[in-house]
């Protein structure tokens, strides 16, 4: 039963008091971790895209298989290794976040009809699982792989 607040009239207000206290801090949680992602792949993606600049602007390398040319591979490999580690670890974070953040919603019945003057939820019930078919973590890490891609067979076909 909830009150004419719409809070669940079982919770006591200690509840009350955490939940007010814990959903801005997943809700803030879930944005910064997005923006994170975002941020990284936007940053990976501008290194890999002016080493491709670059490598058109220098002269051929001397050798078709110097050491030095596998080394650089191996750099690039590792950069965009770390870069996507990172962005899958973000991606986790958001992930639990998110979830936190729909089981306090749920709680608090936000998603149950009567919230709103029409009748309706507050939040629409989809809210609850479209999360899970977010598919912007696998952009993110296919725009690192290809630009990874494209650096390395540039790195192999200079000759």
């Amino acid at each position: 039963m909830r009150h004419s607040s719409g809070v669940n009239r079982d919770l006591t207000d200690e509840q009350v008091e955490v939940f007010r206290v814990l959903y801005p801090i997943f809700k803030d949680e879930v944005f910064q971790r997005r923006e994170q992602m975002m941020r990284l792949t936007a940053f990976a993606s501008a290194i890999l895209v002016m080493l491709l600049i670059t490598m058109l602007a220098l002269s051929p390398w001397p050798e078709p298989i110097s050491p030095t040319r596998w080394f650089a591979i191996s750099g690039v490999a590792l950069f965009s290794g770390l870069f996507a580690y990172l962005i899958l670890q973000h991606a986790d974070r958001h992930r639990m976040a998110k979830q936190q953040l729909i089981e306090l919603e749920k709680v608090f019945g936000l998603y149950e009809n009567g919230w709103q003057i029409s009748g309706n939820a507050l939040f629409p019930k989809n809210w609850q699982s479209d999360w899970a078919t977010d598919r912007s973590v696998s952009i993110y890490l296919t725009i690192l792989a290809a630009l990874t891609a494209l650096v390395i067979c540039a790195m192999l076909v200079r000759v």
